[in-house]
């Protein structure tokens, strides 16, 4: 269970940087700083039919985005995975282990994207990659994004299979349900 919400987590950094990256469409070639004190990159996971929700407090991303061209943005995402945290003791020891994040081998989950994309008034879709204990998979962000002048929020909200990376190799889903929802709440600033 806290594993997978810790795959969550990690995938909701990844995902916070890639909406922060978005988050610039009143700017031409910006670069985006996060302002992790009113920024929240969290996940929410299911054991045994009850949710368990996480934080991630350790992670960085570097964020360009010009709206005029959105082929020239880009976002690199980067989380310490060992930095999950859900306030569970026996989950919170549990996570960094080899069947979770394996945080000896693997410290760092990263999302690069290889495109973003306008969907609809204030919607956008990060397309790119995101890599979680050794294994890197194609991965689709989409969230919403609010700028005033020189500020920008992004939202999001997107189910993550944990299995498929490998995390909570040893929770059945039948205990620890498969898909985590990564919450993305990001402020930031250009």
């Amino acid at each position: 269970m806290q594993t997978r919400f810790l795959s969550r987590s990690l995938s909701v950094a990844v995902l916070g940087a890639a909406l922060l990256a978005a988050a610039s469409p009143g700017a031409l070639a910006s670069d985006w700083s996060v302002d992790h004190a009113n920024s929240r990159l969290a996940f929410v996971a299911q054991q045994n039919g009850v949710p368990v929700e996480g934080v991630f407090s350790d992670w960085s991303a570097e964020i360009t985005l010009d709206p005029a061209d959105l082929s020239t943005a880009r976002i690199v995402a980067t989380v310490k995975t060992g930095s999950a945290a859900t306030g569970q003791a026996q989950i919170d020891g549990t996570l960094p282990g080899a069947a979770w994040f394996d945080t000896a081998a693997t410290p760092e989950a990263v999302f690069s994207s290889s495109s973003i994309k306008a969907t609809g008034a204030n919607a956008y879709e990060a397309q790119g990659t995101l890599a979680i204990k050794g294994k890197e998979m194609p991965f689709t962000l989409p969230f919403t994004l609010d700028i005033d002048g020189d500020a920008a929020t992004a939202h999001a909200q997107v189910p993550l299979s944990r299995l498929a990376y490998g995390v909570g190799s040893d929770m059945p889903a039948s205990t620890v349900a498969e898909d985590v929802k990564v919450v993305l709440d990001i402020s930031a600033t250009r």
